[in-house]
């Protein structure tokens, strides 16, 4: 099952009709409707906060609608990543530039404030950033019941 049937599913054995949950969301029908329906809109749209909120919604951790199955044993910390990153560039001899334009999107917001910037990206930024560190995206997700 994607992500799209995975987020109605659990809508729909909450008991919640869809204005309800997009209302919570402080989304718009439209943009609701586009989660449960195509399953890329949640990475594409949704901040990594915003997804963990419509799991709790819907009574579920976030990694339930990702229909990704176990979490990886590595957690790492959102804060750690500016520290890897700068490992990364050391180790590979690029530039900051040079890196994001391999990744797709601009690092300096992420470096000064991890947690802020993630909570202003989409998860998709998330994922291409731990792709390109050779890491498991997963991985940083945060503890659930800490947010």
């Amino acid at each position: 099952m994607g992500t799209a049937a995975q987020i109605r599913y659990f809508r729909v054995r909450a008991g919640k009709p869809p204005g309800e949950v997009a209302k919570h969301l402080g989304l718009n029908e439209a943009w609701y409707y586009d989660l449960e329906t195509r399953d890329d809109e949640l990475a594409s749209t949704l901040t990594l906060f915003q997804a963990i909120e419509l799991a709790s919604v819907l009574g579920v951790r976030l990694h339930d609608l990702l229909s990704v199955g176990a979490l990886p044993d590595e957690k790492i910390p959102l804060v750690d990543l500016p520290s890897r990153i700068k490992a990364h560039l050391a180790r590979d001899g690029i530039s900051i530039d040079k890196f994001e334009e391999q990744v797709g999107w601009e690092l300096h917001d992420f470096l000064q404030s991890p947690v802020k910037a993630a909570a202003e990206s989409p998860i998709i930024f998330l994922q291409a950033l731990s792709e390109h560190l050779g890491i498991n995206w997963l991985s940083v997700l945060p503890d659930e019941n800490a947010v």
